[in-house]
């Protein structure tokens, strides 16, 4: 509950830096991917503890595509405020 209210108020914090929206998207996704394999784990839930890896997996590949683009539109524009 804590990481989400966290991500939420770095939403609100900052609007403009699109860095710090795309790391508390991916804070939240971690965090509830570590509760997941934590709840897979005590419950000796196997698919639940393979399906919280997949995400992990899916996340990292998400990641790397999505500071590639960062990367790519900050060379092109020279400036990462106001993205949207």
């Amino acid at each position: 509950m804590m990481s989400v209210l966290t991500t939420l108020l770095t939403f609100y914090i900052s609007q403009n830096n699109m860095m710090t929206l795309l790391m508390a998207m991916e804070m939240l996704l971690l965090t509830m991917t570590v509760k997941m394999m934590y709840m897979g784990g005590m419950y000796d839930d196997v698919l639940g503890t393979m399906y919280a890896l997949y995400m992990m997996m899916l996340a990292g590949a998400e990641s790397a595509m999505g500071l590639s683009l960062t990367v790519s539109y900050y060379k092109l524009r020279g400036k990462m405020t106001n993205m949207m």
